[in-house]
Order: structure tokens, then sequence, then C-alpha cells
């Protein structure tokens, strides 16, 4: 038989080293339960800032993967001095220079497109306008020079079938934006390429899209319509001064 006093002495130190094991157990039930608390806060904050992404510039986020993004037709855009294919016999004849106005159609104002389509099958444009990204953020569009041509090739279609009638187009450059920061009057600028696609029908109207992107992956486009007049006369615009951010 041993000694009583050492047994309770015994006791009382197994029960507190039970009772610190228990502590031990206590602390890492609560270290879990921040890290848990963190990793929610920092998921929230990453939502906050890919949220405000997309509200100050669309392009951030948008992805630019498929068929129907026009740079895939940038190869039908035909180089100088060589001949541009006649439009079909069921498609709309470009007897005359034809001249389109359009607004830009989004939420915010995105100014005017002006586009020709000329009696050779050559188009070019502009566009031009302000809007807000922000109410503090102004961006102008200071040069958006397109140029391109007709595509008889390409065939119309859509969830209805085909319609070989119609006759489709495409440009292709460069705008120049300039950002103003009323809060913090800095003022910077930056490229990006813009193409202009359209398709004109028999009453030479014509619908189309105004697409901008960085780099082929992030894009934003917008969505124009206009009816084709007589244009007795073809400016020349003027290419813009490059920019970057």
């Amino acid at each position: 038989m041993g000694n009583p006093r050492c047994q309770k002495r015994t006791s009382r130190d197994i029960a507190g080293l039970n009772l610190k094991k228990g502590g031990v157990m206590r602390s890492a039930r609560t270290s879990q339960s921040q890290r848990s608390g963190y990793a929610l806060l920092l998921m929230l904050l990453l939502i906050v800032v890919l949220c405000s992404l997309i509200w100050m510039d669309p392009m951030a986020l948008m992805g630019g993967k498929g068929k129907g993004m026009p740079w895939n037709d940038e190869s039908k855009i035909v180089l100088p001095g060589r001949e541009v294919p006649r439009p079909g016999p069921q498609q709309p004849a470009i007897s005359e220079n034809l001249g389109f106005g359009a607004k830009i159609e989004s939420p915010n104002d995105m100014g005017g497109l002006e586009l020709f389509i000329m009696t050779d099958g050559r188009i070019k444009g502009v566009w031009g306008g302000t809007y807000k990204p922000k109410p503090e953020i102004m961006w102008e569009v200071v040069s958006a020079k397109f140029e391109g041509n007709i595509v008889p090739s390409k065939i119309y279609s859509d969830e209805g079938g085909k319609d070989p009638t119609k006759l489709y187009f495409i440009g292709a450059g460069k705008i120049l934006i300039m950002e103003t920061n009323s809060k913090t009057n800095e003022v910077r600028t930056g490229n990006v390429r813009l193409y202009v696609t359209g398709w004109l029908n028999s009453k030479y109207e014509a619908v189309g899209k105004a697409t901008i992107t960085s780099d082929k992956k992030k894009y934003v486009e917008y969505a124009w319509q206009s009816k084709g007049e007589k244009a007795m006369f073809v400016p020349e615009f003027k290419k813009g001064p490059s920019g970057l951010f």
C-alpha cells in the first residue's frame, strides 16, 4: 500500500493535467473559429472589390472568347490597294456613298458614331463622346477612327435561320480615351482597340455593335442602329495622338 498523501497529490496532479489538456482543446477550437471568421471577412472584401471593378470598368471582367467576337473577322479587312469583293445579287448594292449617324446605345451617354460605306466597298468612320463610369470620373473619347470594308461572303444567321440578303461590314481602329478625376484633378490617357461591325438590309438600315477591347480577352460592346443616307461628301478623318495609361 502506498502513502495516502502521495496518492492524493497524484490525483490532483492528474486532474490538473486533464484541465490543462481541456484548456488546450478549447484554445484550438477558438483559434479555428477565428480563422473561419477571417476567411469569411476576406471573401466579403473580395466580392466588394470585384463589384467595384465591374462598376468602374465593365471591360475589366468580361470575357472575349467565342466565335462571335469581331476580331475573329479582322482577317477579312482588305489591305489598301486591293479590291474589295462586290455585294452578291441578293444583297443591297452600294451604287452611292452612304452615310450613317447613330447614338451609341448605353445607360450612359456614350456619344455618337459616324460611319460611311463607299461605292468601292470600303468603310470608315469615327466615334466621339463623353461619359461617366463614376460620378467623379469623366471619360472622353478623344479620337476613335476606324476603317474596313463590306464582307459579302459572310452570311447572316440567327435563331430563325439564314438570311443571305443582308450585307456584313467590319471596321477596326484605336480609341484614345482621356480620363479626368474631379476629386484629384488627375488626368490620364489610354489606348484600346475598337471594332465597329454591322449588317445592312435591303432598305439600307444598319444594325451593329461597337466593341472595345484591350487585349482581345476583356471587352465591352455597345449596340447602334441607323438608316443610311446618300452622302455627297465623305470627310477625311485625321488620326489622333497616341497615349498610354
